[in-house]
């Protein structure tokens, strides 16, 4: 949230003020920021849709490139888990 600096997610930071209905999903009129009371947004590119594009575009333009270059060596794989 711009005005207050804040950052929210329903699972992990959800604003105080989240309501959920009948199916455990949130409500989006109930997002507020818990300092101000505004509504909070959702960006365009955080969604399950976007992430399934960029999941898409990920595999379709990376993956290629990775494959052509372990052969030579020069990708090293890291387990970030």
């Amino acid at each position: 949230h711009k005005n207050s600096g804040r950052s929210y997610h329903v699972k992990f930071a959800p604003p105080k003020s989240m309501e959920l209905d009948k199916e455990g999903n949130p409500v989006p009129e109930s997002m507020k920021d818990d300092e101000t009371g505004e509504p909070l947004m959702q960006r365009a590119d955080d969604t399950s849709t976007a992430l399934v594009k960029r999941l898409e575009g990920y595999h379709r333009e990376t993956v290629p490139i990775l494959d052509h270059y372990s052969s030579k060596g020069v990708v090293k794989k890291i387990n970030a888990n």
